[in-house]
């Protein structure tokens, strides 16, 4: 009985989930205010149902939002602007739940773990760039189960046979594969467009296109990782220890994965330019369509509607577990819709007058508050959406939107590198086995340091 009730939860809560995206689909495209009420419905109608599988963090979210609607509430004497904001709110968890259905369809894939078992068996003097560009490949199409699923290959590969029955080698083997994933998967909110931190980042400041973004995020991006490859070829000797004959076919699973973010992007790109919709919000229908693709391709010899099935069992089975994603992501964007409704319009101005600081030096600020919090555990999407909905109300002058998005995206992604309570890193240290405070300050907190010392001096003198 108690698991007849559980699965008809589940089921519940994945379809709560899915009216969410469907209705906000519809408020994208068509502007209705009926699908953008509906899904702010069933948006708490979830988080409601998977309150007990909610951390402790995301129900203190939901109570500070419930207390700053109220506020807002008693302030204006009516409701309309909290459910204004719930509204709007529901955009992020909407993408979260369409990104599900790609997600789904990769971790289905024997491909994926073909493409997973290649980059992990390179030999040594590529194996760190292997690594990078599989942890960030992996990221783009399965978020963090594509970084569950290499970090397991990782700990599988990493033997003392392979290190040549050397402790000492074996370790440090260790620390530079969990190093060279990590920093491919955190390098993903600089340009990803199936990211939610350009679905924020792009909704919050909708002046600036991410094609005009592209080339700075995707050129960030370049620098980074080959920053973090420089860094790696000069602070280790090369090794001699045997390795895996790889799968000589391996990298054809590769260029599909990378050929399918492609077509994904593009997609989205000729839609926003035939229909005038966001780019953004396209994604919301090309991701599961692609994704259901991807199913039926995988399941073509049992049929066309054994891959559908098998697509929405899965999603079935998975929505329920984003509860605490959707939370976060939810009341984030609650909270800076709230925290705007209470500010006076002018409030960000007159703090950036007093603080005295230039447009230059107000961004490098912004680069350290956001890193500075992420280490103590604020996510760099409550600190975002609190400055950027704020200025969103009242820009600087001088501060063009493209060069706000750049520093916000640059910020949120080399912030991940430095906190060891974020979800990634936690999640990550669990899979290889170590505390994730040594991962994040002792395996790669000098780089860390290293790449936001720099990045803060490229924004303050970079004009965009």
């Amino acid at each position: 009985m108690n698991r007849a009730f559980g699965d008809v939860t589940r089921n519940l809560s994945a379809l709560l989930l899915f009216v969410v995206v469907a209705a906000t689909i519809l408020a994208e495209y068509l502007g209705s205010d009926p699908a953008k009420y509906t899904a702010a419905a069933a948006l708490v109608a979830y988080v409601a149902r998977e309150w007990a599988r909610l951390r402790g963090n995301a129900r203190m979210l939901v109570f500070v939002c419930a207390a700053l609607a109220l506020w807002v509430g008693v302030r204006a004497h009516s409701p309309l602007p909290a459910l204004e904001g719930l509204a709007r709110a529901t955009f992020y968890p909407a993408f979260l739940g369409a990104l599900g259905f790609l997600r789904d369809a990769a971790a289905a894939s024997p491909m994926v773990e073909r493409a997973g078992r290649y980059l992990v068996d390179r030999p040594p003097a590529r194996r760190y760039a292997a690594l990078t560009f599989g942890g960030h490949i992996f990221g783009v199409l399965i978020n963090m189960g594509g970084l569950a699923l290499i970090a397991s290959m990782v700990q599988q590969a990493n033997t003392l046979a392979a290190a040549g029955g050397d402790p000492v080698r074996r370790a440090i083997r260790e620390r530079r594969m969990a190093t060279a994933v990590l920093r491919g998967f955190s390098a993903m909110p600089m340009w990803c467009p199936l990211s939610i931190t350009m679905a924020l980042l792009f909704s919050l400041t909708p002046q600036a296109h991410w094609s005009d973004y592209a080339p700075y995020g995707i050129g960030l991006t370049m620098l980074y990782l080959a920053f973090g490859w420089l860094v790696d070829f000069l602070s280790y000797p090369r090794g001699g220890a045997q390795v895996a004959r790889p799968d000589s076919g391996g990298w054809i699973a590769i260029a599909v994965m990378v050929a399918q973010v492609g077509v994904i992007t593009i997609v989205a790109l000729l839609l926003e330019r035939w229909t005038g919709v966001r780019f953004i919000a396209h994604m919301l229908v090309v991701a599961p369509l692609f994704a259901l693709g991807w199913s039926i391709a995988q399941h073509w010899s049992a049929g066309v509607a054994r891959g559908v099935a098998a697509l929405a069992g899965q999603s079935q089975r998975n929505m329920p577990t984003y509860a605490n994603e959707v939370t976060l992501f939810a009341t984030s964007a609650f909270m800076g819709a709230m925290v705007a409704a209470l500010l006076p319009p002018d409030a960000a101005p007159h703090l950036f007058a007093a603080l005295h600081l230039s447009v230059d030096g107000f961004l490098v600020v912004m680069v350290l508050v956001v890193a500075g919090l992420g280490i103590v555990g604020v996510n760099p999407m409550i600190t975002l959406t609190l400055i950027l909905g704020s200025l969103a109300h009242a820009p600087i002058d001088g501060l063009s939107p493209l060069r706000l998005v750049v520093t916000a995206a640059g910020a949120w992604a080399l912030s991940l590198g430095c906190s060891p309570l974020n979800g990634s890193m936690v999640m990550f240290a669990n899979i290889i086995g170590v505390r994730s405070e040594t991962v994040a300050f002792r395996w790669n907190g000098a780089f860390a340091l290293t790449t936001i010392a720099l990045f803060c001096l490229a924004v303050y003198f970079v004009k965009i």
